[in-house]
């Protein structure tokens, strides 16, 4: 986990390959979610960078460029923007019931476990692993911290004081000796997938 979270490091502020639009990452993640529920299943199912999930973006791809103003949409999801998926389908999953997050923790299953003999590049990409493990840590060590924060509304003060919640927890899941940059308003993108795995089984 340590490679993978130095690895993560030094990829995390790579630009997206994805078309730039006004509209914004949540919203348009929201309407993907809305119009192509079995393809986003299949992507958030798949390992970071695996060819799987390269076979579901293609089809998620489809509608993401209309979701953007009908932008050309190309490439491969960076971890934000598979982030913002997971939050949206996460969204959609808290607006039918209310979790308890304490018991799902006693679930098996729902952290990010690469396959025997996974290789990097081919099997998995390591900067997106490395933020999903980082996102798994933080989950684990506060659950409910994680689930407030994606309960409040993007920009809003109830954010800020998450945020600020689950700083300790993002500081212990990182290496001794190792910094991580990240804007305050990604950390619930951070937690937002190993969320919508524990919640979803």
């Amino acid at each position: 986990m340590i490679f993978l979270l130095a690895s993560m490091m030094l990829g995390a502020t790579a630009a997206s390959q994805l078309a730039a639009g006004t509209t914004s990452g949540f919203d348009v993640a929201e309407c993907v979610v809305d119009n192509d529920k079995v393809d986003v299943r299949a992507l958030l199912k798949a390992v970071p960078g695996s060819p799987g999930e390269a076979r579901a973006t293609e089809k998620v791809l489809a509608f993401y460029g209309g979701c953007n103003d009908n932008k050309r949409a190309e490439g491969n999801f960076a971890w934000q923007e598979r982030a913002e998926i997971a939050e949206a389908t996460l969204a959609s999953l808290l607006g039918k019931k209310d979790p308890d997050v304490t018991s799902a923790m006693g679930k098996d299953g729902w952290a990010l476990a690469l396959p025997s003999g996974a290789k990097p590049s081919a099997d998995y990409d390591s900067v997106k692993v490395g933020m999903r493990m980082l996102g798994d840590c933080i989950v684990r060590a506060n659950p409910q911290g994680a689930l407030a924060l994606i309960r409040t509304d993007h920009g809003s003060a109830a954010e800020a004081a998450a945020t600020s919640g689950l700083s300790g927890n993002l500081a212990a899941c990182l290496p001794a000796g190792q910094t991580l940059k990240l804007k305050r308003q990604d950390l619930r993108l951070v937690v937002a997938e190993p969320l919508y795995h524990l919640l979803s089984r």
